[in-house]
């Protein structure tokens, strides 16, 4: 997506002397400044309707983790942006590159995708051991620590359950976000514990090999034929360690408790 504001528009909304343009996304649009003295990464928020206080209360619950693999959660809140008072969430800026970045261009040795593995499952167990659920972990919402494999640290905490966007459970089209969603959300029934399981799954296959396991970017398919494939599990490459093989077809099961718990995974994984 293109950038929407230019620096000069965020440098004066934000009260900073220095920004950064980090990118832009279906929630909003990414820019690095400080924060009270700490680096810090500001998500501008695309729906001006959303209501930071509202936005505060519902991710109040992300304080209470501390965990190096969880982005950190700062603050909401509403700063004029290009003329409009719009939401902005505030979490620490991670230094490195994302997944979906570093997938194109290097693929993880079997000790590095064990620690994308551990990193990607301990991340989640904390969201889950605190009653949260992500709804919404792809590539991109990954970020690596100095841009490596053994760095993972979860982003985007909650906003797929937050902000109303199109592009979570609308098809045709598959890009971008459903291109991770486990079968039960493109259903539009309720998100589980296991459906964030079925994006590690997903993601580790797609770090592995460069592919995704089930489509290829831009293709189009109608929601039941897209159920269809995902119910057939992935071939899996014969070089893989045998304890992300397991993890990968655990995690790609189409019946959700079939794919277990991320204690369990972890547990195995060690």
């Amino acid at each position: 997506m293109a950038k929407k504001f230019e620096v000069d528009e965020v440098r004066a909304a934000l009260g900073v002397s220095a920004a950064e343009y980090r990118g832009t996304g279906s929630f909003g649009e990414t820019w690095r400044a400080d924060f009270e003295g700490r680096d810090a990464a500001y998500k501008i928020i695309h729906n001006t309707g959303d209501d930071a206080e509202r936005l505060r209360r519902e991710i109040e619950g992300y304080r209470r983790i501390d965990n190096a693999h969880v982005v950190k959660f700062f603050d909401v809140r509403t700063f004029n942006v290009a003329g409009v008072d719009r939401p902005v969430m505030i979490f620490e800026y991670i230094p490195g590159c994302d997944l979906s970045e570093l997938i194109k261009v290097q693929r993880p040795t079997p000790e590095e995708l064990r620690g994308l593995a551990r990193g990607l499952l301990t991340g989640v167990l904390a969201l889950h051991t605190a009653d949260l659920l992500h709804r919404d972990l792809k590539p991109a919402n990954i970020a690596l620590r100095e841009g490596k494999y053994d760095g993972a640290v979860i982003l985007d905490l909650g906003l797929a359950k937050l902000l109303d966007v199109e592009s979570i459970t609308r098809y045709p089209t598959l890009l971008g976000t459903t291109l991770y969603m486990a079968p039960e959300q493109l259903r539009q029934e309720k998100a589980l514990r296991a459906s964030d399981l079925w994006a590690i799954g997903e993601m580790l296959f797609e770090a592995a090999t460069g592919n995704h396991p089930f489509f290829r970017q831009g293709e189009a398919l109608g929601l039941p034929d897209a159920l269809a494939r995902l119910s057939t599990p992935p071939v899996l490459p014969p070089d893989l360690p045998a304890e992300i093989a397991d993890l990968i077809l655990r995690c790609l099961s189409d019946v959700p408790h079939r794919r277990g718990t991320v204690a369990k995974a972890l547990s195995r994984l060690a």
